[in-house]
């Protein structure tokens, strides 16, 4: 479904990816790793179109779509969860989701992510500015699901949340997963990625560390220390 092949990416004159690698198969939720600044997010971007791809390319069902426009990739069927989160503060709850509604066919619709997420259905004519972190995070994975995408870009989904919050939304991707989502997954909690994962690549210093299941990472403690810092 996804292939990088030996990406190179930064800021201006700063290089943060040297040369990352890594694949996510059809159905598979892959973990992506590594301490702060290891260039997870601009990993995620890169594959997005959001931060420019210098050297390397970027394959997605079988298609390179290096350097395409975030808006193509996004109706070519890559949806994608930013760190934080994007939701318009000035619209409704049911506002915001119909802005996407219907932009790519699929089983995805309102109805639907409001039974996956009953609270944003209780809070359908409340404005983005008055949603807790925690609902402005279901929002955004409601919004993203309603791309219909054949592959999902996840970055930090609980960053910032109560652990009560962390739990529905683990829940709520565990759901999303058993119905075969593809799954790119950033995420600073390690037990909450590798439980979720199949797979998992570890970024250090811009480049891929350490690959392999989700099982043999949480098994590997050197590797956690090493990389990850637990």
């Amino acid at each position: 479904m996804l292939r990088l092949e030996g990406i190179t990416a930064g800021y201006g004159e700063t290089q943060v990816l040297h040369g990352v690698s890594l694949e996510v198969a059809v159905g598979e939720v892959v973990a992506l790793l590594g301490r702060n600044g290891a260039g997870k997010t601009t990993t995620l971007r890169s594959i997005i179109g959001l931060t420019p791809v210098w050297n390397g390319s970027v394959v997605f069902d079988g298609q390179d779509i290096t350097r395409r426009k975030p808006h193509t990739l996004a109706l070519a069927g890559i949806g994608y969860l930013p760190e934080h989160r994007g939701v318009f503060p000035s619209l409704s709850v049911h506002e915001n989701l119909t802005l996407v509604e219907g932009r790519r066919p699929g089983a995805w619709t309102i109805a639907r992510v409001y039974e996956l997420f009953p609270r944003l259905a209780e809070r359908r004519q409340n404005g983005g500015a008055q949603l807790s972190g925690g609902e402005q995070q279901m929002l955004a994975i409601a919004r993203a699901l309603l791309l219909n995408p054949k592959l999902l870009l996840l970055d930090e989904p609980t960053e910032g949340l109560a652990p009560l919050i962390v739990r529905e939304i683990y829940a709520r991707l565990a759901d999303i997963k058993a119905e075969g989502a593809t799954v790119l997954l950033v995420e600073q909690s390690v037990r909450f990625a590798l439980s979720l994962a199949d797979r998992a690549y570890v970024l250090g210093r811009g480049q891929v560390e350490w690959q392999g299941d989700a099982a043999a990472l949480a098994g590997d403690a050197e590797a956690q220390k090493t990389w990850l810092g637990v």
